[in-house]
């Protein structure tokens, strides 16, 4: 299945996968607390690209998801294949 490349895909520390359906849906969603803690390992589009999220306002303020222009695709890949 393919998904839209908006699509966001985030892993916390439990290696749990929580997918959203845009940055909008993901960073509305998302706590700038737990961003800051480090809840979050890893965030991916569908293609393998690495997202990173960040809460530069500290912990009350926005999350903040973007393009870092690195792909990582077998990290993807083996992230869900353990989730499942």
């Amino acid at each position: 299945m393919d998904l839209p490349s908006g699509t966001v895909l985030v892993f916390d520390r439990d290696e749990d996968l929580i997918v959203f359906e845009s940055f909008v849906d993901a960073t509305n969603y998302l706590e700038a607390m737990d961003v800051s803690d480090g809840e979050y390992t890893a965030a991916y589009s569908p293609e393998g690209g690495v997202l990173a999220l960040t809460a530069p306002e500290g912990p009350e303020g926005p999350v903040v998801l973007t393009r870092t222009g690195i792909g990582d695709p077998a990290d993807l890949e083996r992230r869900v294949a353990h989730y499942w």
